[in-house]
């Protein structure tokens, strides 16, 4: 079968450039092109290089479980400073010899462990909830799913240890914040200003010092799991702890529990929230559907260093990939009337979730940590 040329124009270097339209509204740029090339797959320049977005459903899925061995992560140039090596920046061989061993890591014994801890948390993050004026949704599920990746992650008890909590949630901030600055590293001569990058920078030194100290501190939980993991290197070891104690995962978790409480209160018509005390799969089915409509995350991107297929469209080696999780999962040919929450729709289909949602990625690049995020999700407290 002959492929097909994907639609849409890369322009000209440099003033065919659309990241400033992109950037600034990413779901509407993917939609208006969808519709002006009545294609989920098309053309254009993103940071001056040729880009093809992926837009449907099945396209992704082939991508992310096919087409690996043809894509090297789009990540590195941006984000290696700020996290170091690890499971993020590895492709082939040595991306799954550190996922089987990253898998190990969190096996039934640790997510059993992380229950009692969870559980702990959000009562007392509940019963301390102030509901006399109006809570900031998003505000106080960040504070809690950060207290929970530091209690997890790094042994640390924020009412026996404040001080250290504290200071790691700042850390973590200022951390955060080098991801979606320009990465520059300077210091304003005779001033104490640096750029969000150097503080960053500065940031992640000081929490990877904290991570080896308390590998040194602790004889248990997960912080001594993964020191007695076999990696190539300790460097390995203590960079895992930092991705997992980041920002990134609270902000991801922060952004699923507000958005699970906004679609419920405002589009829960059949009273399935209701049902879903009783219910633990109506609970399920409400997850997938907020997870499907509002995912944390837009998708992901790739660079291609080998010619290849998707969806018969062929993409030149050279050419970035943008997969957009927020459209695959509003695809009408998978999602009938897609824009409508309707967690019925998962009724009796919650393993087909892995082959259509794209939450946690998918595949064998899938997030490692998801098991650990549904337990959270699933705390009958929230």
């Amino acid at each position: 079968m002959e492929s097909k040329t994907v639609p849409g124009s890369a322009g000209f270097s440099v003033f065919g450039d659309k990241s400033v339209k992109f950037y600034k509204n990413v779901v509407d740029f993917v939609q208006q092109n969808i519709n002006q090339h009545n294609s989920r797959i098309f053309l254009s320049r993103i940071l001056n290089k040729s880009t093809v977005f992926i837009a449907s459903n099945t396209a992704v899925r082939e991508l992310l479980h096919n087409k690996t061995d043809y894509m090297d992560l789009g990540y590195k140039a941006f984000m290696h400073e700020i996290y170091g090596d690890g499971i993020i920046f590895c492709d082939g061989q040595e991306a799954d010899n550190l996922r089987t061993l990253l898998q190990m890591t969190m096996a039934q014994d640790t997510i059993r462990n992380f229950q009692e801890v969870i559980n702990r948390l959000v009562t007392k993050a509940v019963i301390k909830l102030d509901t006399s004026s109006p809570v900031p949704m998003y505000t106080f599920f960040k504070q809690l799913a950060t207290e929970l990746c530091i209690s997890m992650f790094l042994d640390v008890d924020f009412e026996t240890s404040s001080e250290l909590a504290e200071e790691i949630c700042a850390l973590t901030t200022t951390h955060w914040h080098g991801i979606i600055s320009i990465p520059l590293t300077f210091t304003l001569p005779y001033m104490q200003s640096s750029s969000s990058y150097s503080k960053a920078l500065e940031a992640k030194a000081r929490l990877l010092q904290i991570i080896q100290q308390r590998i040194q501190q602790t004889d248990a939980g997960f912080v001594h799991t993964v020191s007695k993991t076999d990696f190539v290197s300790d460097e390995l070891g203590t960079n895992y702890l930092l991705l997992l104690t980041s920002a990134l995962v609270p902000k991801a978790l922060a952004s699923i529990l507000t958005s699970f409480v906004i679609a419920t209160s405002l589009h829960d018509k059949s009273g399935y929230l209701e049902k879903a005390v009783d219910d633990p799969d109506i609970v399920d089915w409400l997850l997938l559907e907020v997870q499907r409509l509002y995912p944390p995350f837009f998708g992901g991107r790739r660079l291609v260093r080998q010619d290849c297929i998707i969806d018969g469209f062929k993409i030149p080696k050279g050419y970035c990939v943008m997969y957009c999780t927020h459209a695959a999962h509003r695809d009408p040919k998978v999602f009938p009337d897609p824009d409508t929450f309707l967690p019925s729709r998962w009724k009796d289909k919650f393993l087909e979730a892995r082959d259509t949602l794209f939450t946690f990625g998918s595949g064998s690049r899938s997030c490692i940590g998801q098991h650990v995020v549904w337990t959270i999700l699933r705390v009958r407290h929230l």
